[in-house]
């Protein structure tokens, strides 16, 4: 018996295994605490490019009229607008080509892009539910009561 549970602590500690565990959080506290929320279709598998810049899905431009919250989207760049950057690692968020989902994350200043990771990131595959609906027309309006 030991020899499995250290065995599994091993692989572990290597990252072949799924160690990744992130807070039940509802989507309002992940809404609240986003930079963006919007609906895409996902164009792409997730990329990886041989520079430093970051493993990200090639995604259709959010428009407006499923862009319910976007602060600082000035400060993403133009070939980024269409990007969704996501952590590479055991907490990556995995998204599949050709689908369409409600996303929120957050704006990198910096890098000038939009980025999602599982544990502070609202990913909703479409249809969403209808309290997901109601939720997203309240950020929409700007409406939404965020807890402090």
């Amino acid at each position: 018996m030991n020899s499995v549970l250290f065995s599994f602590m091993y692989l572990c500690v290597l990252g072949l295994c799924d160690c990744c565990r992130c807070p039940v959080r509802p989507n309002l506290d992940l809404g609240c605490t986003s930079d963006f929320i919007f609906r895409t279709k996902v164009m792409s598998g997730l990329k990886n490019p041989n520079d430093t810049s970051g493993s990200y899905y090639q995604i259709s431009k959010p428009s407006y009229a499923y862009t319910y919250k976007f602060n600082f989207k000035s400060d993403v760049s133009a070939v980024n607008k269409a990007r969704l950057y996501a952590n590479a690692g055991a907490c990556d968020v995995y998204l599949t080509k050709g689908r369409i989902y409600v996303v929120s994350g957050r704006v990198d200043k910096e890098k000038q892009r939009m980025e999602i990771d599982m544990c502070s990131s609202w990913v909703e595959t479409t249809p969403i539910s209808s309290e997901s609906k109601r939720l997203l027309i309240k950020f929409k309006r700007g409406t939404v009561l965020c807890p402090k």
